[in-house]
């Protein structure tokens, strides 16, 4: 990808792929440019395992990111290969995880711990969980072009479908899924702006579709073909 695109031509580009989510389903776009989120290390840290927005019925299936401000050290992204974790898996376990589902939820912030929380942060929190969302993905995911499974939770997963939270800790494990912004720059300004391209609903591997329980998120995506 050509490295100098400006928002407009990194949206350009990525359109070119399928249709384009809004910002967020919560959270504010770059003024004037309502498809565009701003990622600023100032504003909060996903410094956690997780996949984005998966609280939506039909997540983002692909992100584009653009530096504005890079930290001289520090500030990678981390990516896991949610299908080879599941590849990985003992067969029994394999087994057990095919049959699951989990609730993902906006309930909390992901990118700001209790322990964090001032007056600023709270406003943050409040802005992002001003429309509460809860869905129910299978936690394992077929891919919708290549049939490969791969195990679908991070952060925004809070319980397995039937199961109460604490039991449902037990078997939820962040460090297989997809990316995390590592908090390593020592508080320095790290600022991305974020396209994400609209994805289908997914699928477990019984055929089922995930379904909403609680939230419209119309405005922030249209469900890909």
């Amino acid at each position: 990808m050509p490295p100098d695109l400006d928002d407009e031509g990194r949206q350009a580009f990525v359109h070119a792929f399928g249709d384009l989510t809004t910002a967020h389903p919560t959270v504010g776009a770059v003024d004037g440019v309502p498809n565009v989120l701003p990622v600023d290390s100032e504003r909060g840290r996903a410094n956690h395992w997780h996949t984005d927005v998966t609280f939506v019925l039909n997540p983002p299936q692909a992100t584009s990111l653009r530096s504005l401000t890079v930290p001289p050290y520090g500030g990678e992204t981390l990516i896991a290969s949610s299908a080879g974790a599941y590849r990985d898996l003992p067969e029994p376990l394999r087994r057990l995880a095919d049959g699951l589902w989990a609730e993902h939820t906006n309930d909390y912030d992901y990118a700001v711990a209790d322990e964090d929380i001032d007056t600023e942060k709270a406003a943050q929190r409040s802005r992002f969980t001003s429309i509460k969302y809860r869905t129910a993905h299978p936690v394992v995911r077929v891919h919708p072009l290549t049939g490969e499974r791969g195990l679908f939770m991070g952060g925004f997963a809070q319980r397995i479908v039937g199961l109460p939270v604490g039991e449902s800790r037990k078997l939820l494990d962040d460090r297989i899924t997809q990316h995390y912004a590592v908090d390593n720059c020592d508080g320095r300004p790290r600022r991305l702006h974020r396209v994400t391209l609209a994805g289908p609903v997914p699928v477990g591997v019984e055929g089922k579709e995930s379904y909403s329980i609680e939230g419209d998120a119309s405005h922030y995506t249209p469900v890909a073909a």
